[in-house]
């Protein structure tokens, strides 16, 4: 017990500091926090705020809770224990085994309470950020109390679910517990899916004024997609995923549809999986009208075949999405989506040991950064090229005049 009691002291610490530098920047922020539109900072901050802000107090109202508890019942409380980021009471007197799990379930209620009412307090306000701040520390009241909690306590020899799902002692009392507690997960699971906790963000207000619009279109394809791809964009995918869910089902021949399909099947993922690849495929069948998005379907693709390692499968893509045909021509493409697919060409060369081919590919790759404004991308780009002559065991860098050469003569 002293061992977890010191590593969770040493976790509190460092969340303190964590906190203080958060509670420092919001300080500085308020007035943007009150200003719309909630854009993807304040989103992210407000995330962090839910943790780091909503937490102590809501540590504080659990060990509260657990002590009015015991109070209620005659005991006494010989020690109350407030480490900000986790606590602890210590009871003294006779108590029921009835009595005893109502001291425990008292803390998880109290928690869920707190969540709840700074929700309710949260969404009076005229702030976008202050109510998404609100429900976000409720969802993680949710998040912790049922679930992170209870897998806490079945780890670890403590924990008040360790107490609260004794069947030896309270049978009736844990079991009702359980079906309570598996029908709020399940309520919660649903929830969550549905995007009942995601507000989605936006770079202005004006942006934030279209989507309402757009959301209000009833019935106009391209206001829908619309929609779900800003949803996609700010940061609220199951929502996204819930309004597409609805579109492909009135409109299940869109290639646009499948398209955001693909894009949302990668959100968070970390990789291309098979269902972002199988809606790609899906919606370059059915036939991408923009030239920027069949690129955008190919490149998928090409990501999907370069992380299994078949550098020529994502060759085929990328040539794909670089070749003119009719209907489709690369030079209508923005530069920097053209850098990437460049980029991406040059490893898939790369993986075929065609070091000369790949150097030439990333350099064309690096100015097409550069003249996008992007000199982040042509740095990592140039990397690339350090990590392709690397491989190829030799200087390629006298290549470098020639693709410059090239690229003068590069279609803008």
């Amino acid at each position: 017990m002293s061992v977890l009691t010191g590593l969770f002291n040493v976790l509190a610490l460092l969340y303190v500091g964590r906190a203080v530098l958060l509670v420092v920047e919001l300080v500085r922020n308020r007035d943007a926090w009150r200003q719309e539109p909630l854009t993807r900072a304040k989103q992210q901050q407000a995330e962090q705020a839910a943790f780091f802000v909503g937490v102590p107090p809501a540590v504080l109202v659990h060990e509260l809770a657990h002590a009015a508890a015991i109070w209620l019942f005659g005991g006494q409380v010989v020690e109350f224990g407030y480490r900000v980021f986790w606590g602890y009471v210590v009871p003294q007197g006779e108590f029921t085994v009835a009595q005893h799990w109502l001291i425990a379930v008292a803390g998880t209620l109290g928690s869920l309470a707190f969540g709840a009412a700074l929700w309710l307090l949260a969404r009076r306000s005229a702030s976008r950020t202050v109510r998404y701040f609100g429900l976000r520390a409720f969802r993680f009241q949710i998040y912790f109390s049922l679930l992170y909690y209870p897998l806490f306590s079945l780890f670890l020899p403590i924990g008040d679910w360790r107490t609260i799902y004794d069947f030896a002692a309270t049978p009736l009392l844990s079991g009702a517990t359980a079906v309570v507690h598996a029908a709020l997960l399940l309520w919660f699971w649903r929830a969550d899916r549905a995007g009942v906790f995601e507000r989605p963000a936006f770079d202005s207000a004006a942006e934030q004024a279209r989507y309402e619009a757009t959301a209000a279109a009833a019935g106009d394809p391209a206001a829908q997609l619309r929609a779900v791809h800003t949803l996609r964009q700010g940061g609220a995918p199951h929502s996204a995923n819930r309004a597409l869910d609805a579109f492909l089902i009135a409109y299940p021949h869109s290639a646009e549809g499948h398209l955001q399909r693909a894009l949302l099947s990668t959100q968070g993922r970390g990789g291309v999986g098979r269902p972002a690849v199988e809606a790609a495929r899906r919606a370059l069948a059915l036939g991408l009208r923009e030239a920027n998005d069949a690129a955008v379907a190919h490149q998928l693709i090409a990501l999907h075949e370069l992380e299994r390692g078949d550098g020529g499968a994502a060759q085929v893509e990328l040539d794909a999405a670089l070749t003119p045909t009719p209907g489709h021509d690369p030079d209508w493409l923005p530069d920097l989506r053209r850098a990437e697919l460049h980029a991406l060409r040059g490893q898939a060369y790369r993986r075929q040991a065609r070091y000369e081919d790949a150097y030439h590919e990333v350099g064309l790759g690096v100015n097409l950064a550069v003249a996008a404004g992007r000199e982040d991308v042509a740095r990592r780009l140039r990397d690339e090229q350090q990590l392709i002559e690397k491989h190829a065991g030799r200087n390629l860098s006298n290549k470098e005049t020639a693709d410059y050469a090239d690229f003068a003569d590069y279609p803008k």
